[in-house]
This record gives structure tokens, C-alpha cells and sequence, in this order.
């Protein structure tokens, strides 16, 4: 559960990110905003990887820009969740 608080938090920093559209910039947002999960051990770097190219995966193919995903803060919360659900029950 803390997993899943944590790694919704990290997708509502995304609105912060100018970065291009890609599933590359996705992920690697993703993963900047879990580093210090990660390395108070919170978070292991192999699940937060599998939760981030989860994330970002499904952002990209959901949205077709930046600006659209940000405009969606309730939706990116559920790719959030869904991912941390399907990483933990070993999807």
C-alpha cells in the first residue's frame, strides 16, 4: 500500500515535466520523482523499474501529448494504481 501512495504521488509531479513525449521521458521521470523512495529503501529499484515502464507505457499509449496527460490528473492516478497492482500481484 505505501508503494501504491508513493508512486501516485510521483504521477501527479509529472505535470511539472517539460521533457519531450516519449515513453523514454515518461519512465524517466518517473523514476527521478522515486529515487528517494529508493534509496530509503522504501522502494527497490527492480519494482519501482517494473511500476515506472508500467507507467510509462500506458501514459504514452493513452495520451498524445504532454499537455493532455496533464490535463488528466484523476486518470493518471488509476494507470498509478493499476501498475502498482499488477507489479505486486506479480503480473
Amino acid at each position: 500500500m505505501k508503494t501504491l501512495i508513493i508512486l501516485i504521488f510521483a504521477i501527479f509531479l509529472c505535470s511539472c515535466t517539460t521533457k519531450p513525449w516519449n515513453k523514454e521521458a515518461a519512465k524517466k521521470w518517473c523514476m527521478q520523482d522515486n529515487k528517494k523512495y529508493i534509496d530509503d529503501g522504501s522502494v527497490t529499484t527492480e519494482k519501482a523499474t517494473k511500476i515506472c515502464d508500467c507507467i510509462a507505457e500506458k501514459m504514452f499509449a493513452k495520451y498524445k501529448s504532454e499537455a493532455e496527460l496533464n490535463a488528466d490528473k484523476y486518470n493518471q492516478m488509476l494507470v498509478g494504481k493499476e501498475c502498482v497492482e499488477a507489479i505486486e500481484a506479480g503480473k
